[in-house]
């Protein structure tokens, strides 16, 4: 496919400047517009698409700066390149920090011109690629991403359950993303334009949870010096996400169980009662009904918030999602750290690979972040992971770009023959029923059978 030779807009208040610079241009193949000033620049904007402007600095009426002052609050794709005869840094400063691609001598070289060019085409198609894996990441919901069946299924439930006004119990270990499944139940619903506010159940004390959530009127109590409101009000014709609704304590169950039941509440202090239409949303990653049981959860409140349910599987339950979150991440902290890292070296993933991430989702984030933030070249190697994931080889950090390994040959013999034995008893209590084995000492069955094989287990006893 023959490479695209881009469009430029050439803005300048000297229409023969204009057209002998177009003339030029057109020669290498390029296809240019011009403009005698800004106003009219961005009128025609309104109706074409560039990729560069090519903008002098100096004109009569709207100069370069009052240009691109409005054309950046217009968020457009064309990447911008200051023009002028008046090469002073305070002109460049400022045409830079309105958010100016480059700047430009005149008379300009039509090389230059060129290079400026070629480059905001590569970064135009790279923005495209980028996009385009952020959509099929994000699985169609915001920032959920995966693709195995169990996500797929998640996907369709959060779905059906989006457009329906039932409450909505999310349940999943910590750091699966149980708020990233509220707000995408949130988004796709009819109060998607309404606010989604979040409250962690598990971070306030009784006292000051009340507060949180209802509000307080002035003189409430010692501190309180105005009225403040709360979370349900903050949330009124929106969603309101209660996380880790299993520390709250008996007193408060009552309160919200109320507003569930009659739409209302009181904020502290006041006797004054408010309406508010809430869509409750709650999560949790403790066994609700054995706290129903212990008598520190009400039966009445679970049965209130659990209209429906939803699981969200541990990453080690869906490891073949593993690459689509490595990329969702390395993408976000290259942004992040202005970082290149292109991937992981093959010793690399297959750490992450035989992992059993006890932290889920949250912290593959983390070792991903930590790891970027040491690397230095294009990828990320076995050393820049925490000794934890890579096999006992504790990376020691010495000046500059210096890295040694610490032979730890002891420590892989006696690590090995605890995973056999291990292996070994598991397997035997299971009757050397493999999937049965996985689930239950938390590995994944792919990982279990490599470790059958590397350790030459005899399932068969």
């Amino acid at each position: 496919m023959e490479k695209r030779k881009g469009r430029i807009l050439m803005v300048d208040d000297e229409q023969d400047l204009l057209d002998l610079s177009a003339i030029l241009l057109r020669r290498e193949g390029v296809e240019v517009s011009t403009c005698v000033g800004g106003k009219a620049a961005l009128t025609l904007l309104n109706n074409e698409e560039f990729d560069l402007v090519l903008l002098d600095l100096r004109m009569p009426g709207m100069d370069g700066l009052g240009f691109l002052e409005i054309f950046k609050k217009q968020q457009r794709r064309e990447e911008v390149v200051i023009l002028t005869a008046y090469a002073d840094v305070e002109s460049a400063v400022k045409a830079v920090k309105l958010g100016a691609y480059g700047y430009l001598s005149k008379p300009f070289d039509t090389g230059e011109v060129l290079t400026h060019l070629n480059r905001i085409l590569e970064l135009q198609a790279l923005r495209s690629e980028n996009e385009a894996l952020r959509q099929k990441q994000r699985g169609e919901l915001g920032n959920l991403v995966g693709q195995s069946e169990s996500m797929r299924q998640l996907y369709q439930l959060v779905r059906d359950v989006a457009p329906t006004p039932v409450t909505v119990l999310i349940r999943g270990e910590s750091g699966t993303g149980k708020e990233l499944v509220a707000n995408a139940i949130h988004s796709t619903s009819d109060r998607a334009s309404k606010p989604f506010v979040r409250c962690n159940c598990a971070a306030l004390s009784s006292g000051v949870m009340e507060s949180e959530l209802f509000g307080h009127v002035k003189g409430a109590f010692t501190g309180a010096v105005r009225d403040r409101a709360g979370r349900f009000a903050e949330a009124d014709g929106g969603s309101l996400f209660l996380d880790e609704i299993g520390d709250l304590e008996t007193n408060m169950q009552i309160r919200l169980l109320r507003v569930i039941q009659e739409g209302e509440f009181e904020p502290v202090g006041s006797t004054q009662t408010q309406k508010v239409d809430v869509r409750l949303i709650t999560a949790t990653h403790q066994d609700l009904e054995a706290r129903i049981g212990e008598g520190t959860f009400r039966e009445d409140l679970y049965y209130r918030i659990n209209a429906l349910t939803i699981e969200i599987p541990p990453l080690r339950e869906r490891m073949n999602d593993l690459p689509l979150l490595c990329a969702f991440f390395v993408n976000r902290y290259n942004g992040i750290l202005d970082k290149h890292i292109e991937g992981f070296t093959s010793e690399a993933l297959q750490c992450l690979e035989e992992y059993n991430w006890p932290g889920n989702v949250r912290e593959l984030e983390n070792v991903i972040m930590r790891a970027m933030t040491v690397a230095k070249g294009d990828e990320i190697e076995r050393k820049h992971l925490p000794a934890s994931l890579a096999g006992g080889m504790e990376p020691v950090y010495g000046d500059g770009d210096a890295y040694y390994d610490i032979p730890q040959q002891l420590f892989h013999e006696a690590r090995e023959q605890f995973e056999r034995i291990f292996l070994r008893r598991a397997l035997e209590r299971a009757n050397g029923n493999v999937s049965r084995t996985a689930a239950a000492i938390k590995l994944t069955r792919r990982n279990l059978q490599r470790k059958i094989k590397q350790y030459e287990i005899d399932v068969r006893g």
